[in-house]
Order: structure tokens, then C-alpha cells, then sequence
């Protein structure tokens, strides 16, 4: 009972100070156009934001993580005032996503059953089939006949909505425009859903015509047009023309008041050039891009090659220079691994919060970047289950025990729960393959049986001893020495 009332209690904070937002942030807006108003509006935001995230941070105090948490989600408000974004995208994201009431109450129905929260989103990769064959692609994409069917893609929407109380989904693919089932596109499922945010990773190539016509109409839909660098780079690994291509997809984009961002892959070999002057300014200062996902290389889907992924060193020197660009630039950038203090550690595996993966075999995976599994969403809707099925599975458990034990959620962070190292997969690779090994995991059909093979674990492993060495220390220092706990 008292856990009841002080979540209840928790959930009338947080509405308080998020409410607060949607009058400012709508106000932002109007005089966006006007430096100096914008400016005072911000600085009016500051506060509201840093009590809102101390409020929902619960035990977490580290004044460093604080630091961490507001400036990025200050960049977020800049970035939405900086760039044209239609103001029917800011209200579905602040009154459906954020301010909802009644999806709140779902989730506190949820967790008094359950005994946790539910996850806060999902990301669905609806098909395989793309139109390009990017090197070392994860998707391995080449055929429409791996997919999920309308009718369960839009179960699964249906029961996270009702069950859980999203209306925030990822969607990956293959080239998710290149969905179709019954006739059915990924349009008609983002209008039969006009109460959620699609957040969707796209090549860019088929934004044009009806479909550039339609993302207007709807405004649910933020695409993520992935980027290697400047156009060498780009059509380097993608193919040639396509940075002039996707170019043009942005302008027409911007044109119409879609909000879009970018999606850069960084390895040893670009890592540098996407997060230059140059590469920042012509996509979020020439081409409006509203906001950018940066992931690090893994090793998986096609010839995965570990010597790619970037070094200590150059995650160090990635982690500098990406804060600097949030904070003083303020620009929503997010790198995954670097910014592990913005989500409390890793994100996967159904945590509180959090997220999981759903393939195009309705194969059931911790993240996209581990790809192994051991439930299907196809044989869990014939047995008669519904979503909530995965909470059984011992597989997603023991990744969320380990997840817990690293500091999610604790008040206690010390030198072994290093944020800064928080991917299972990439960062504690032996923890992952003890896992599952455990839980007889199943490597998902497209990645290169090499992942299995002694080579390519001790490679995985010595990353691991020497990302713990260098990385590990700056963090005791930065955050543990720097962020003592202040409450």
C-alpha cells in the first residue's frame, strides 16, 4: 500500500512540472522566430525541467547524471524551436506522449499488478526487404517474404497502447516504406493510430511524391535518415548518388514542416568526420534536421568485423566532443553508448522504461544490436498470450537482473556500474554470452555464423578488458568523484 501511494504520489509531481511544458514549449514556439524571446523562454524552462527529471529520477542523485539529463533535454526544446517542425507533431508529442493522463494511469495499473513499470516503447521491424545492401548491414535485407502481418503489427500497437500505455514506437526494418501487407503500408498503420509518435528509421530514398504528401498530413511520423558522413562516406557504404539523393529528400522534408533527423553509424573510420564542424553544420544548421541518433559499430549481420568498432581512446574523445556539441551548440544529438547517463544504463530487454525488438519473424530480441532470442510474438498470439507473455520469458529476465544489478534505478552508483559502459552486448560481452549460453539464445537468421566462432569472442572479450581500463577510470572521476550524491 505504501509503494501505491508513494508512486501515486510520484505521478502527480511529475504531471505538475510536465504541464508546465506544453503552455511554455507552445509559447517557445510562437516566438521561436525571435531570438530574444526565445532565449527567455528557455532560460524559463531550465528549472522546470531540472525538477521534473530530479523528481522522476527517484533514488538516482548524482548531480553529474542531473547535469547529464537536463542538458540534453534542453537540447531537445532548442532543437524543436530551432527547426520548422508542424505544430500538430509538438502536440502529439506533448499531449499524447508525454501529458497522457490516461496512459499514465495504465502504466500505474501495470506496475501495482506486476510489480514493476512496463516498458516504454517498442521497436518493431516490420519487414526485411530494402532496397539498398548497405555493407555490414544488420538486416541483411534482400526479400519481401519475411514480415509481419498487418494484423499482428497492429496487435502488437493495440496491446502496448491498451496494456501498457504507449504511444511511442521505434520502427526499423529492412526499409520499413517498403512494408505492405493486405495492402496495408506503414502509412495506414501510423493514420489508424494518429494517438502515437512513429519514430522511423529510413534510408530516405522513397520520401517523395505521395508518400512526402502524406507524412504531412499525418505528422506522427519523425523519419531518421541514415548518414555515414559528408557524401564520400555516404554513398561510400550505401551506395553512389545517394547523398545527393537523400539531400534532396531533406530540403523537400524541411519544406513541409516534417520534423526529421539523421542516423549515423560511427566507426574507426568516420568517427571523426560525424561529429565535425562541418558535418554538424549542413545537417542541423543548412538542411534543419530537428535531431540525430548516433550508434557505434557492432559487429553483427553481414561479415561482421570487431576491428571497426571504435576504440577506447575514440569513444573518450566521441563522449567530449558530442557534450560539447549538446551543451553548447544545443543540439539534440543522442549517442547510445556515450550517454548512458541520460537513460540510467542500458535500455533493452523490456526494462522499466525501456524497450525491446520485435523482428520480421516476430522474433522477440533484446535489442537490435543483440540478436538472439528465444520467444516468437507469432507463437505467443497462437497459444492464445498476449504481449504481456514476454515478462516470462527467463531469457529477458536474467538481461533486466543484470540490468538492475548494474545500477538501473539504484541509488548507489560506484565504479562497477558504469553508465559510460552500458550495452551487455558490446561492453560486457562475457556477461552476454554466459546469458545466452544459459538460456540457449537462438542467433537470429542474417548474421554471419563468424559471431559464434573462438576469434571473433576473444576479440569481443579483449575490447572489453580494454574499454573497462580506460573508460572505467574516467568514469570514476567524471561521475563518481564529481557527482557525489547531493540528497
Amino acid at each position: 500500500m505504501n509503494t501505491q501511494i508513494a508512486y501515486q504520489k510520484k505521478i502527480a509531481r511529475e504531471q505538475k512540472y510536465r504541464r508546465v511544458y506544453l503552455p511554455l514549449v507552445n509559447t517557445a514556439i510562437a516566438a521561436s522566430r525571435i531570438k530574444v524571446l526565445r532565449e527567455a523562454m528557455l532560460a524559463m524552462l531550465v528549472p522546470v525541467v531540472e525538477k521534473s527529471i530530479l523528481i522522476s529520477q527517484g533514488k538516482v542523485v548524482n548531480k553529474r547524471i542531473l547535469k547529464d539529463k537536463t542538458d540534453m533535454m534542453m537540447a531537445v526544446i532548442y532543437s524543436a524551436l530551432r527547426t520548422r517542425i508542424h505544430k500538430k507533431t509538438v502536440q502529439i508529442l506533448m499531449k499524447d506522449v508525454f501529458l497522457n493522463q490516461e496512459a499514465k494511469s495504465k502504466e500505474y495499473k501495470f506496475q501495482v499488478k506486476h510489480g514493476f513499470i512496463p516498458p516504454g516503447f517498442i521497436n518493431i521491424a516490420p519487414g526485411k526487404l530494402c532496397n539498398l545492401k548497405c555493407l555490414h548491414c544488420y538486416a541483411n535485407a534482400s526479400t519481401d517474404k519475411e514480415k509481419l502481418s498487418y494484423k499482428v503489427f497492429s496487435r502488437i500497437i493495440k496491446e502496448a497502447k491498451d496494456n501498457w500505455g504507449t504511444h511511442f514506437f521505434v520502427i526499423t526494418g529492412g526499409e520499413p516504406f517498403l512494408w505492405k501487407d493486405e495492402e496495408y503500408t506503414l502509412l495506414d498503420i501510423a493514420e489508424r493510430n494518429q494517438d502515437c509518435l512513429f519514430l522511423v528509421y529510413t534510408n530516405g530514398t522513397l520520401l517523395h511524391g505521395d508518400t512526402l504528401k502524406r507524412l504531412s498530413e499525418l505528422c506522427n511520423i519523425l523519419p531518421a535518415i541514415s548518414v555515414e558522413g559528408m557524401e564520400e562516406a555516404t554513398d561510400a557504404r550505401r551506395g553512389k548518388g545517394l547523398f545527393k539523393k537523400i539531400v534532396k529528400v531533406m530540403n523537400n522534408l524541411r519544406n513541409k514542416d516534417i520534423a526529421f533527423g539523421i542516423s549515423v553509424t560511427a566507426t574507426t573510420e568516420n568517427y571523426r568526420e560525424i561529429l565535425s564542424d562541418e558535418f554538424i553544420d549542413y545537417f542541423f544548421k543548412k538542411l534543419g534536421a530537428s535531431f540525430g541518433w548516433l550508434f557505434h559499430y557492432m559487429p553483427i549481420g553481414r561479415a561482421p568485423n570487431p576491428s571497426l568498432m571504435p576504440t577506447p581512446e575514440q569513444r573518450l574523445w566521441m563522449w567530449q566532443r558530442s557534450w560539447d556539441i549538446v551543451r553548447k551548440e544545443k543540439i539534440m544529438l543522442g549517442d547510445f553508448w556515450n550517454h548512458g547517463t541520460v537513460s540510467n544504463g542500458c535500455l533493452s530487454a523490456a526494462r522499466p522504461g525501456g524497450y525491446f525488438y520485435i523482428d520480421w519473424n516476430g522474433n522477440i530480441i533484446p535489442c537490435a544490436f543483440f540478436p538472439y532470442s528465444t520467444m516468437n510474438i507469432n507463437d505467443i498470439y497462437k497459444d492464445g498470450k498476449t504481449i504481456n507473455a514476454i515478462f516470462e520469458d527467463p531469457f529477458l529476465k536474467a538481461i533486466r537482473s543484470w540490468q538492475q544489478n548494474y545500477g538501473c534505478l539504484n541509488a548507489k552508483l560506484n565504479a562497477e556500474t558504469d553508465w559510460l559502459r552500458p550495452c551487455p552486448m558490446r561492453d560486457h560481452y562475457a556477461t552476454a554470452l554466459k546469458v545466452v549460453n544459459k538460456h540457449h539464445a537462438r542467433l537470429i537468421d542474417g548474421n554471419d555464423p563468424v559471431m559464434k566462432s573462438k576469434g571473433y569472442i576473444s576479440d569481443m572479450m579483449e575490447f572489453d578488458r580494454n574499454l573497462k581500463e580506460k573508460v572505467g577510470s574516467f568514469w570514476c572521476q567524471e561521475y563518481i568523484n564529481n557527482g557525489r550524491h547531493f540528497c
